[in-house]
């Protein structure tokens, strides 16, 4: 009985060892565009022709993100009136920007999204600085 049992837990452990092995994750190759190969790391992974208007809206919630952001900064006067101005006027120009480059019908080029993207940064950085420039709750406008 007990020679079953050691056989039979042998035989388990071995079938436990064993399945993970078949189970490995592969990823799959991923095709190249147009039958010209791109160098990995390629500015958002994608060709020169394709479609971008996944990238245009990912972007413009960003902005919108940072427009609530500024806007209850604002409101709970973290940032000053002249600051609450300026980081809603470069938003602003930001998000002009993002839909007049968009709406030329081929979507956005690959350095249009890179300079947007650079440019929101820019501003989340300056809303970040702002905010830890010594202004809190007890200042009036």
């Amino acid at each position: 009985m007990r020679t079953l049992f050691i056989t039979l837990a042998a035989g388990a452990s071995a079938l436990a060892v064993a399945t993970p092995a078949a189970a490995q994750y592969y990823p799959q190759q991923q095709p190249r565009g147009y039958g010209y190969a791109q160098p990995q790391g390629y500015a958002y992974g994608y060709g020169h022709n394709y479609n971008r208007f996944g990238h245009v809206r990912a972007m413009q919630m960003r902005i919108d993100r940072l427009q609530r952001e500024i806007h209850r900064l604002g409101q709970y006067r973290m940032i000053s009136r002249n600051e609450h101005r300026n980081l809603q006027q470069n938003a602003r120009q930001i998000e002009r920007s993002l839909r007049r480059n968009a709406r030329d019908g081929r979507g956005l080029t690959v350095r249009e999204m890179y300079n947007t993207d650079r440019r929101i940064a820019r501003l989340e950085q300056k809303i970040a600085r702002d905010v830890r420039d010594g202004r809190r709750y007890g200042f009036r406008w």
